[in-house]
């Protein structure tokens, strides 16, 4: 039999490399499929819905249980996204800016990974995902970063630009947001560019309508005023993910149906104040 003192230095040895082992896992660049499995088993947990899952669904916790939410039905998904061989069939059919299956305050969280850049109203969707939240359920969130992707060359959008689209609708930009993608992601120029972002348009593909990294999406959350606490924030080598705890106390004015804690229709898009108040 060992000793006590070969136990300990064996005990002692192990922790050692079990410690290095961990040091050099922490030392490399942080994986995406890590990073979301780590905030969702950190975060989630209750009944929620999962928008727009599409090949992969998120990795929840045994705590959590999942509704799966997308814009169309799973033989619809699998011809538009015919290059997957597998898609995950929706429970729900419904917008992601409305959500109108699902009503006020009655999912513990809501995740939406690389779901906010494709719709034409990111204020309206955060509004809908912020309105079916119970109060303290959680926002999951994860967008490609424009520094690490192919929208690289593409302007980042602003605060400004998503607010009037709320505002004035989203056929304010539409077609330069199709001309802009044909344009700086797929080459296109001359009378090829006209024709082929006018295509891309007739078909309503679902392009990446919007464009962030971390920093200039933060600042469209701190803009809109949301009634939550931030709870994490962390960037990979592809995307970043936004988690966010609905918390009604910070709502200062809440606007009719949003979850935002000062009306977007009030905020001035130049200075992002309350004009009445400016």
């Amino acid at each position: 039999m060992l000793s006590l003192k070969s136990r300990l230095r064996e005990s002692a040895l192990l922790r050692g490399l079990r410690l290095r082992l961990r040091d050099q896992i922490r030392s490399q660049p942080p994986r995406w499929e890590a990073t979301r499995d780590d905030l969702a088993f950190r975060y989630l947990s209750g009944d929620g819905i999962e928008i727009g899952a599409l090949y992969r669904p998120q990795r929840v916790p045994p705590g959590a249980s999942v509704t799966y939410v997308d814009h169309a039905a799973a033989d619809e998904l699998r011809r538009i996204y015919s290059e997957h061989d597998w898609i995950q069939p929706p429970d729900v059919i419904d917008d992601a800016e409305r959500l109108t299956t699902f009503g006020d305050d009655s999912l513990d969280f809501v995740m939406a990974n690389h779901v906010l850049e494709h719709v034409e109203d990111p204020v309206g969707a955060l509004s809908s995902f912020l309105r079916v939240l119970r109060p303290g359920g959680v926002l999951f969130l994860t967008l490609p970063d424009a520094r690490r992707s192919f929208d690289g060359p593409r302007e980042r959008t602003t605060v400004e630009h998503v607010l009037r689209d709320h505002r004035e609708g989203a056929q304010v930009s539409r077609s330069d947001h199709y001309l802009e993608y044909a344009l700086l992601v797929e080459g296109a120029t001359g009378d090829d560019l006209v024709r082929r972002s006018a295509e891309l348009e007739a078909q309503r593909f679902r392009i990446h309508f919007h464009v962030w990294e971390p920093d200039t999406f933060l600042e469209l959350l701190l803009a809109l005023e949301l009634a939550v606490d931030v709870e994490a924030v962390q960037s990979t080598e592809i995307e970043f993910a936004v988690v966010l705890r609905k918390n009604p106390e910070k709502a200062r004015f809440q606007g009719e149906g949003a979850g935002f804690g000062q009306s977007v229709h009030s905020i001035d898009v130049h200075t992002g104040t309350n004009p009445s108040r400016a």
